[in-house]
């Protein structure tokens, strides 16, 4: 089975495409919403929102997900439904991802087959990889590369992606309810490529969400590497708050204001903050690691993405720790947008590409 479940639909759409359409990243702690439009072959982004609960900061079982696969429905359409009032966007058109730990995605070589022989050969080989009975699962795969064995055969290099069919029906039970048309469904894996991973050379694009870290390694747009930690912004707050003996609220704050850059009275901050992160780079380098030996190249550069990425002093620090040089997220590069927007582009970069990965997904 095709994990682009909702193909029909959108091959349907397809002879009646809006004039803009929504791409909506559903995270643990907030949603991103973008509205894009694209003229002359020039992607414009017409409008955006993000809101963010906090809820979870005290209530964690209050999370809008989590990787136990739980979704509040109820909540997430009370959500669209102020974001929309707020937003008034003129398309009700929606391509949605799905986070990253809600899926499965491993790399699978095989002998270079047709399309349709690797598509068979996927769906046998696809129990011994996926840890839920495969009637339970939408299958999907995507080609990374072909290469010739120590024998002289030639290979090719697929990623295997399976997302629970348990979660696909929650999707699209929500955007029923907010009367938004879902047309596609995509692992945000993906999304994060088409908008941050054309560059030439070999990159490492590391998301901190709230309550994970996503890290995938790209190519000339190709994902090769796809990777997941239980480790996220909220195990940082956490750690202030238990260490300072404060609430989580105002450890966030804490956190938000001073980032690893306290001084005076808040330089302890950073040394309560540190060990945390550490964790998160320990997974990354091992990321690093695992993609080096199998493919052979080094990873060139490192972009730091999601809410995590804006913790102030985490540039530096992360690109230490990592001997790579931090590149900023390309995320609003050949896209038009209000130049009024431009003071709070440089947050907006980290925070928004997957979204606009969804829209662009749409016109091409």
């Amino acid at each position: 089975m095709k994990l682009n479940v909702l193909g029909f639909f959108q091959d349907i759409f397809n002879f009646l495409k809006a004039g803009s359409v929504l791409g909506i990243d559903i995270g643990t702690t907030s949603i991103k919403v973008v509205e894009v439009s694209k003229k002359s072959g020039r992607f414009k982004l017409e409008n955006y929102s993000i809101l963010e609960t906090r809820k979870y900061l005290e209530h964690p079982n209050q999370a809008i997900q989590t990787s136990s696969l739980k979704i509040d429905e109820e909540e997430v359409v009370e959500l669209f439904r102020i974001i929309l009032n707020e937003l008034k966007p003129k398309s009700k058109t929606v391509l949605a991802s799905m986070p990253a730990f809600s899926s499965f995605i491993t790399p699978i070589d095989m002998p270079l087959l047709s399309t349709e022989e690797t598509a068979k050969s996927v769906a046998f080989q696809a129990k011994q990889y996926i840890p839920l009975p495969v009637n339970e699962v939408s299958i999907d795969w995507l080609k990374v590369e072909e290469f010739e064995s120590s024998r002289g055969g030639r290979l090719q290099r697929i990623l295997l992606i399976g997302v629970p069919n348990e979660i696909i029906k929650k999707y699209k039970n929500i955007f029923k309810a907010a009367d938004l048309r879902l047309i596609t469904l995509e692992v945000e894996n993906l999304s994060l490529v088409r908008t941050l991973g054309s560059l030439d050379a070999v990159t490492m694009v590391v998301d901190i969400g709230a309550e994970s870290t996503n890290t995938i390694i790209t190519e000339k747009g190709v994902l090769k590497h796809s990777s997941q930690t239980d480790y996220g912004g909220i195990h940082l707050t956490q750690a202030l708050s238990k260490s300072l003996g404060i609430s989580t609220l105002r450890a966030e704050e804490l956190k938000r204001r001073r980032g690893l850059l306290g001084s005076g009275g808040e330089s302890e901050l950073s040394t309560l903050i540190l060990p945390f992160l550490d964790v998160i780079i320990q997974e990354v380098k091992y990321a690093r690691d695992s993609y080096e030996r199998r493919y052979s190249k080094k990873v060139e550069k490192l972009i730091l993405v999601g809410g995590g990425a804006n913790l102030l002093g985490i540039e530096k620090y992360f690109g230490n720790q990592m001997d790579l040089v931090i590149t900023a997220p390309p995320t609003f590069a050949n896209l038009e947008y209000n130049p009024e927007l431009e003071p709070a582009v440089k947050g907006l970069a980290r925070q928004l590409p997957v979204a606009l990965g969804l829209a662009k997904k749409y016109f091409t």
